[in-house]
């Protein structure tokens, strides 16, 4: 009987966190949202119209077979793809939660399967809260716009400038490696290239 009531503290306050994260999220998410507009952007070298965030979402739809790799980020605006991705990672975490707390809410599950999916997402939550506080963190440091990935083995820092100076990749390094506890050999940082 403690076990089960253990059991039910531990995914309530889970569930608390999901939600503090989501609500973190959006509210970050509608920020940058605000702040980039649907208004077409220029281009400052070239004086051309760059990428707007529905030019992505267009994009994307055309490119749904094709898997791009976190090393090869490329775009004209930075910026509408950091927003972009943000929206689509919140939409898939948004899906996979929605499945597994099918699975837990299930009476047909069996506890062995309930126990995997209660666990799953216990891992989503601390990536997402892990993700968040990386990227908060980097905010903080100057580097205004940032995506953490976390993998299973690995996690993909992908950050809002052409090249990086040895001091500001140790900073990030340092900052992932005490937010993660990952070694600097599982860390990933990749500037996008305009």
């Amino acid at each position: 009987m403690l076990t089960v009531k253990r059991k039910n503290l531990v995914l309530g306050m889970l569930v608390v966190l999901l939600v503090i994260t989501g609500y973190l999220n959006f509210v970050y998410n509608q920020n940058a949202i605000k702040e980039q507009g649907n208004k077409e952007l220029i281009d400052d070298n070239t004086n051309k119209p760059a990428v707007t965030v529905n030019d992505v979402f267009e994009a994307k739809s055309d490119n749904e077979n094709s898997n791009a790799s976190p090393d090869a980020v490329n775009t004209s605006s930075s910026g509408g793809f950091f927003v972009e991705y943000r929206f689509e990672r919140e939409n898939t975490r948004k899906k996979e939660i929605d499945y597994i707390k099918e699975i837990v809410d299930n009476p047909n599950s069996e506890v062995e399967m309930k126990n995997e999916a209660q666990q799953k997402l216990l891992e989503i939550t601390s990536n997402m809260e892990k993700e968040l506080n990386i990227e908060g963190l980097l905010k903080a440091k100057g580097f205004n716009n940032s995506i953490v990935i976390f993998n299973q083995d690995y996690v993909s820092v992908i950050v809002d400038k052409q090249e990086l100076a040895p001091e500001e990749v140790a900073q990030i390094l340092d900052i992932v490696k005490q937010e993660s506890g990952k070694e600097a050999d599982s860390i990933k940082i990749i500037p996008t290239s305009q």
